[in-house]
């Protein structure tokens, strides 16, 4: 069971480290004028997520070691959850690209 556990760890961090690396892509391609087929909402998620993890103003504050950054990583995979259909349009037309 502990093996299994671990495995299932293991799989959230990939599956959560590829979807950054493709929001990182998605942002570039936008930004270059690439792609534009991304909803306002995911517009508006991302851009109020960057926000709240950049203000020094947070739910727990920043200083209280450990604790201060549970908030802002919360934050950050709602928006990588929120952005997921997003996401995944993004993937398919990178891959019909190549």
């Amino acid at each position: 069971m502990m093996q299994r556990n671990n495995l299932v760890k293991i799989g959230l961090w990939r599956r959560l480290l590829e979807d950054f690396r493709l929001l990182c892509a998605l942002i570039k391609d936008y930004w270059k004028g690439e792609y534009r087929d991304v909803s306002l909402s995911a517009i508006a998620v991302l851009v109020l997520s960057v926000i709240y993890v950049l203000s020094p103003v947070d739910i727990l504050s920043d200083f209280i070691p450990f604790l201060g950054q549970i908030d802002d990583a919360l934050i950050l995979l709602f928006c990588i959850y929120f952005l997921e259909k997003d996401l995944k349009k993004y993937q398919n037309w990178k891959n019909n690209r190549s």
